[in-house]
């Protein structure tokens, strides 16, 4: 029987480059080539001054964006993968940083991480794949690395505290002892009743802590020191009961499933064209309705003003009346139902009652309603809300005494019909009446197969669904470097399907047909183009 001769043994005449042995359509020649053409100059200098040579920020961006694509986000792995893998080899320009130095850069450098992601929505920008028409905005929630075994109350806050100090004092007091007994005298050789003795644990997260930090080395100890006085200011910022001593910067929050765990809550814009990610963040507030704001401010931070009547949408979850206002302000045009709306959209809701407020009609001129039997509800008095943090207008009915309805209208034996306003009722009004139309839900429906889809790239083909890192800034980088994998994978997919791209050639999703005769069919040469031009500031890019 006939094989196929192996080759092993084979010596090379020219031995080829390890870029010769990778495949000239793999997308890490778009990793290499779009973070070779971003300018590191702003960060270069922390790494000025005395000491040994350190990893190029660029090598070490590659490779975590490399395996972040490849649902690599172990550390230890990218770091193996240097040395057995042609692909990050090649990227890590044969150099082998250790698993530390890996961890370390990605937990400390954000600013990095943040550059870059700006960079490519840049890129995607003037190649025409982001056109800021449909910015749609969502959040999710992805548990933190820390279980919800490891909360503690600020009275057991307090219990450790004063056991570190405790211990801390004896420590000094025995040294002393020491000293004045045995001199010199090897530590080894001390007597038994002068050495750490280890307690049975309790079944308490308290007492576990106490007993790990009197029973752990000085390396333990600190650590425990460091995490007592971050665990004690997020209690005190958060304003809660407890708070997780592993993490203390996570929140509780209650996911999809309805289950309660310490979690960090993501937030994204994307823009509807091509599903780029042109704004992203991490936040530990478990409300998204305070994030609309921060993520439009992030977007046109990027990209400079957003277009007049850019179109933002966003779940009831963002529904709000400062969040309309503040989009009527700025000339966008937001689609975000309410939460009776919504649910309704989703057909989990009934009609609406002939009584419920939805069927008030509300007379911007004289700010007043009419109710479905034509008596009018007139203002009466405003408070403010603790609860909700709101300010509060409330309407009371005029003509309900008399009313045969009052039963069906109001649960008040006594007092008339009550309607309560949180912010400005016209511009609620309007929302809600363009979102009950056929063409806002037809907008809103584009939401979903934009955002979510993200959402379900990150946690299951990426890997995302509990963070490895700790502390907001390192699930912040996470969090950030899953969406430049993201972002990579999308504008390769449709440089793929259209085999070249042209800026200015794509109308209503497609790339003109005269372009793509003008462009030149290597990948590689095509992407060297693309990036020498748009480093010179150019708009159209020709091979």
């Amino acid at each position: 029987m006939a094989f196929i001769k192996r080759l092993r043994n084979q010596s090379w005449l020219f031995p080829p480059t390890i870029a010769d042995l990778i495949e000239e359509d793999h997308i890490c020649r778009l990793v290499d080539d779009v973070v070779e053409n971003i300018d590191f100059k702003s960060i270069e200098w922390r790494y000025d001054g005395p000491g040994s040579p350190a990893y190029h920020p660029k090598v070490m961006m590659k490779l975590l964006i490399q395996g972040t694509i490849d649902g690599i986000r172990s550390s230890r792995k990218i770091s193996k993968a240097t040395k057995e893998n042609v692909v990050y080899m090649y990227l890590s320009d044969h150099l082998n940083p250790d698993f530390r130095t890996i961890c370390r850069f990605r937990k400390d450098n954000l600013e990095t991480i943040k550059l870059v992601i700006a960079e490519i929505a840049k890129l995607a920008r003037e190649m025409g794949m982001v056109k800021l028409g449909h910015l749609s905005i969502d959040g999710t929630k992805i548990k933190a690395s820390a279980s919800n075994f490891s909360v503690v109350s600020k009275e057991e806050l307090d219990e450790i505290k004063e056991a570190i100090d405790m211990e801390l004092q004896k420590g000094i007091e025995i040294d002393e002892m020491e000293e004045q007994i045995y001199g010199d005298t090897d530590p080894d050789k001390l007597p038994k009743s002068f050495k750490d003795i280890k307690e049975k644990i309790r079944k308490d997260k308290a007492a576990k802590i106490i007993d790990q930090y009197k029973n752990g080395d000085q390396k333990e100890k600190k650590r425990i020191e460091r995490q007592l006085g971050k665990a004690q200011n997020e209690l005190e910022a958060s304003g809660k009961d407890f708070v997780s001593f592993t993490d203390p910067e996570s929140r509780f929050m209650k996911n999809k499933k309805h289950f309660s765990e310490f979690s960090y809550n993501p937030q994204v814009t994307v823009d509807a064209e091509h599903g780029i990610v042109v704004a992203e963040d991490v936040v530990q507030n478990v409300r998204d309705v305070e994030q609309l704001k921060p993520q439009i401010e992030q977007i046109e931070e990027v990209f400079g003003k957003l277009p007049k009547n850019a179109i933002i949408s966003a779940d009831n979850d963002y529904h709000s009346a400062e969040n309309i206002d503040f989009l009527k302000e700025h000339e966008l045009d937001g689609y975000i139902p309410h939460e009776k709306l919504a649910s309704k959209m989703q057909g989990k809701t009934k009609e609406s009652g002939r009584f419920d407020k939805d069927n008030f009609k509300y007379n911007v001129e004289k700010d007043d309603f009419t109710c479905p039997n034509g008596e009018t509800v007139k203002f009466s008095f405003e408070y403010f809300d603790k609860t909700k943090g709101k300010q509060v207008r409330v309407y009371r009915g005029t003509g309900c005494a008399q009313c045969l309805d009052k039963k069906l209208c109001t649960k008040s034996k006594r007092g008339p019909r009550r309607i309560k306003c949180y912010g400005n009722e016209a511009n609620l009004r309007e929302m809600a009446e363009k979102m009950e139309s056929p063409e806002g839900q037809e907008v809103y429906r584009v939401r979903a197969k934009t955002v979510e889809r993200l959402f379900g790239h990150v946690k299951q083909n990426i890997g995302l669904r509990e963070f490895l890192t700790r502390g907001l800034q390192g699930v912040r980088a996470e969090f950030s470097l899953a969406c430049i994998a993201h972002n990579l994978k999308r504008m390769w997919t449709i440089k793929s399907q259209t085999k070249a791209i042209g800026v200015n050639s794509t109308k209503n999703g497609r790339i003109d047909q005269s372009s793509l005769k003008n462009l030149c069919s290597s990948i590689k040469g095509v992407w060297s183009q693309i990036l020498s031009s748009f480093s010179k500031g150019l708009s159209i890019y020709q091979v």
